[in-house]
């Protein structure tokens, strides 16, 4: 008689300051992969400075190679001055599109530029795709960590600004994942730029 042997759910997180870390994520076990950004203390300067009416907003369904254009769209539509300073924002989320469309093996992402105020997620869980990159460019990071029971985390942690991050989902695979994560509680004053990079053949079920 066959028995069905039950798998235990993926808690670890392997981390580094190589991009190379987010093929990580397809490691047994491994239910988060964290790239350890750091942003140019100037160019961050920059971006935290600017009025949140410029910061760009965009969800949009396209292939890897055409993020930079839809960016620099996103920007214009947001009266954001060209300058250096805009095209490295440009290029940081492009790179950030083509690595999650490597490391997810897919040919369409959908790409989501957010600007918020508030705690847009503000509750313990996981995302309904196979996995998700997370990337808060300005403001506080995501926070994630093992989960000991429903919607409930121990041992807190929380991303750097700049880093980051795959996160499996819902729709992963066989072996079920035991890291949750959510937004950040809101501090005032505070506006957050959040990149979300999903597969195309998860996205409609977000």
């Amino acid at each position: 008689m066959n028995e069905r042997v039950a798998l235990h759910p993926a808690t670890a997180m392997n981390s580094g300051h190589d991009a190379r870390v987010l093929g990580a994520i397809a490691l047994p076990g491994v239910a988060v992969a964290l790239w350890q950004r750091t942003p140019d203390a100037a160019w961050q300067e920059w971006l935290d400075a600017l009025s949140p009416d410029r910061l760009p907003r965009l969800r949009q369904t396209l292939r890897p190679q055409d993020a930079a254009a839809a960016l620099h769209a996103a920007c214009d539509a947001a009266g954001m001055a060209d300058c250096d300073r805009r095209r490295a924002l440009v290029d940081q989320i492009t790179e950030l599109t083509h690595h999650a469309a490597r490391h997810m093996g897919a040919l369409l992402v959908t790409l989501r530029v957010e600007v918020t105020n508030g705690q847009s997620c503000p509750k313990w869980h996981l995302d309904a795709v196979r996995a998700r990159l997370l990337c808060t460019l300005r403001g506080a990071g995501t926070q994630f960590g093992p989960t000991n029971g429903p919607a409930q985390v121990a041992r807190v942690q929380q991303m750097p600004t700049g880093a980051a991050a795959l996160f499996r989902g819902r729709n992963w695979g066989a072996e079920p994942t035991g890291i949750l994560h959510r937004s950040p509680p809101a501090i005032p004053g505070q506006t957050r730029l959040l990149v979300v990079v999903d597969p195309v053949d998860e996205a409609a079920s977000c």
